[in-house]
This record gives C-alpha cells, structure tokens and sequence, in this order.
C-alpha cells in the first residue's frame, strides 16, 4: 500500500518537478552542466562557444595537415563555401596557409587573421600571429619581392634585348657602307687601269 501510495504521488508531480528532484538529489547545478570547458586559448566562455573545437591546437593541427593535401582550386571552393563566424573565420584562414595559396588569398587570410584577434583571449591572439601570421607575412613580403625583381629584370631584358637590336642594324649599316667603299674603290681602281692602258 505505501508503494502504491509513492506511486501515485510521483505521477501528481509535473515532469519540471521530478528533474528539479532528481538534480537536487544529485546536487547538479544548471550552470554547472552548462558551463563550457575553459582551455589554455580559450579563457572566457564567450570565447569558448565562439570557436569551439578550435580552442585545442590538436584541431588546428588537423586542418593544417589536411589542407597540405589539398589542392588550392579545391581548398578555394571550401572557403567561399564557409560562413563569417570566427570559428569557420579560423577554418578558412587555416586552409590559405597551403604553398600554392596565390598571393591576393594569402593577402585576404591575413586580414582575416586581424579580425580575429579582436574576438580571441590574449593567448589564443599569440598563437594566431606566431603559428600563422607572421610565418605568412614572410611569405607574402617574399612573394612581393620577387615579383618586383622579376618586374625589374623584365624591363631591363627588354632594354638589352632592344639595345643588342639596335647594335644589330648598326652593324648591318655599317656592312652596308663598308661594301659601298668596297665599290666605290674598285670603280676607282677599273678607271685607274682603263687611263693605263688608254695612255699607252
């Protein structure tokens, strides 16, 4: 009778009055069930639930050596279909760090980069610019480089490309007047040996 009694009494309750029971016997807090798991980059829990599983450098890692295996035109298609929040913001910045990343790419990964340290803790923005940004501004100041050099010595392949065109017609006139001379020199000599043999 007096489990028929409990029985009865537990079906009275609303479903919201079982759980609060259950938790208080349990002794769990809301907040404590709720609360995000706070990491060495990630140390507020605003930060957390913005980006994450990247919060863990081991996921950073894992994007790195994927995208090493991609493509640039595959890893392109995968960023533009990406959103803007920050956790997909690290995703898409991660996948522009591959080699053949084109400048302009790499260039628009930096300033992504930018965006992000104004959402991330103070030791998640120090890893971004050493593990990511600086190693790409290298890169991108070395690729300018370059691309000013090849400028340059395109320009001056030109100009002795059209110097050596102008020594080539140079040359041919004077070839041109040389055989002139030659010319007029075995005129000469033809009217000299004619008056010879005139005058004998």
């Amino acid at each position: 009778m007096k489990s028929l009694f409990i029985l009865l009494l537990m079906l009275s309750l609303s479903g919201c009055e079982i759980l609060k029971n259950v938790k208080e016997e349990l002794k769990i807090e809301p907040d404590e069930v709720e609360q995000p798991k706070l990491t060495k980059y990630c140390e507020s829990p605003e930060t957390v639930l913005r980006f994450d599983k990247y919060c863990e450098l081991d996921a950073w890692a894992e994007q790195l050596i994927l995208s090493s295996t991609i493509s640039w035109p595959v890893r392109s298609e995968m960023i533009e279909a990406l959103g803007d929040e920050p956790k997909l913001l690290i995703e898409k910045v991660l996948l522009s760090q591959g080699e053949d990343t084109p400048y302009r790419n790499r260039l628009r990964a930096q300033r992504w980069i930018e965006e992000l340290e104004t959402l991330t803790d103070h030791a998640m923005t120090q890893v971004l610019d050493i593990l990511v940004f600086q190693p790409s501004q290298q890169l991108l100041e070395l690729e300018s480089a370059i691309t000013i050099l090849s400028k340059v010595n395109g320009r001056q392949e030109k100009t002795l490309a059209a110097q050596e065109a102008l020594i080539a017609e140079k040359n041919k006139e004077i070839e041109k007047q040389r055989k002139q001379v030659e010319q007029l020199l075995d005129i000469e000599a033809s009217m000299v040996n004619q008056n010879r043999s005139g005058s004998k």
